[in-house]
């Protein structure tokens, strides 16, 4: 595997090895089957959440981010939720067309992905939800504000507010971009730097899943406001995103759905991995921007006893360029289950 590069921006596809993962499918895969339904959580509708109901055989893992269409607005998906196979759920989402609320369809479908800058601030705010109310819920008001700066600065006239707007003016521009950054055999994740700077990281390790979402995951990077380019010269910091992404001590809330959902917040970087049966079902990590910079502070003295996670597993993570691979040992606590994972002081080969 090589970095793969166009215009202001550098992909590192990641080959993250685990054994042993629970199996799933995408939401994709999950809708086309007509079996697994995303409806509004009653007939008159309440904004922050969605009803799933699965009567599948399989695990579906929705993705944090996706955008879902239909119902009486659009929402977008606020935490990676794994759910239970034939079984009923009720989903945290966000609106992403303010100005509708009237029905288009009774189910939702055709899932996409929401800009990488309004990922930032849903997970920012999702977090500081989490610590003050227990909640997955973000800041709407938030949202919706990044949204219309997306409006302006395309120049999109929007008769219901709807982010999806801005993208059908710009699918085609997307696409071109979205062929420079092709999936490798093999691949289950992916390192994004823009303008020469660490803009996120995405790895689903179920490789047979993350092929499905690669390009979802590739547009959410690539779909972005226009850059007042700082024509940063680009170098490889990939070992030191490790390091310090290591010293952040997660915080473990129980999932939505199946697993647990491991919290990050730091100086520089947001976070989030949903685990399964102690396997990482997706790992997210994104930069820290001007949304809520330096108004999140995590105590140290967190305690994580409770908060323990069993058993041990190895893996390696390869990354390109020329970084080694890193194979690294799990430990018991939760703590060390998701630091270790970007830990550079392990057996690196």
């Amino acid at each position: 595997m090589k970095p793969q590069s166009f215009e202001d921006m550098v992909v590192f596809p990641l080959s993250l090895k685990i054994d042993n993962i629970p199996y799933f499918i995408t939401l994709d895969s999950a809708l086309k089957t007509r079996k697994f339904l995303i409806k509004e959580v009653h007939t008159f509708g309440e904004v922050p959440v969605l009803k799933v109901i699965n009567h599948l055989s399989e695990q579906v893992l929705i993705l944090d981010g996706e955008e879902l269409r239909g119902g009486k607005q659009n929402r977008v998906v606020n935490t990676s939720i794994l759910v239970k196979k034939n079984s009923e759920l009720v989903i945290p989402v966000s609106c992403t067309e303010a100005h509708r609320w009237h029905y288009i369809s009774d189910v939702f479908e055709d899932p996409d992905v929401i800009p990488i800058e309004i990922r930032k601030g849903k997970t920012e705010s999702l977090l500081r939800n989490l610590l003050s109310k227990g909640e997955f819920e973000s800041d709407q008001g938030l949202i919706w504000d990044m949204i219309n700066r997306y409006h302006m600065d395309y120049d999109v006239d929007s008769e219901t507010s709807a982010i999806r707007d801005v993208y059908e003016k710009e699918k085609d521009k997307l696409k071109d971009r979205l062929n420079k950054f092709p999936y490798i055999d093999g691949q289950n994740g992916i390192l994004v730097y823009v303008d020469g700077r660490f803009e996120g990281m995405d790895i689903v390790p179920l490789t047979s899943a993350y092929k499905e979402l690669h390009e979802k995951l590739i547009k959410s990077y690539l779909f972005r406001r226009p850059l007042k380019k700082k024509n940063n010269l680009f170098k490889d910091e990939n070992e030191k995103i490790f390091d310090e992404i290591s010293k952040i001590e997660p915080l473990k809330f129980k999932s939505v759905g199946l697993g647990w959902d491991l919290r990050y917040g730091g100086d520089k970087y947001i976070g989030s991995m949903l685990v399964y049966r102690n396997k990482p079902i997706h790992i997210n990590f994104l930069s820290k921007d001007y949304v809520f910079q330096g108004r999140l502070k995590i105590s140290n003295s967190v305690n994580f006893k409770e908060n323990s996670l069993e058993g041990k597993f190895i893996f390696s993570i390869l990354f390109t360029g020329n970084a080694p691979a890193m194979l690294v040992v799990m430990k018991h606590s939760s703590i060390c289950f998701i630091s270790s994972i970007f830990r550079k002081d392990m057996c690196i080969l």
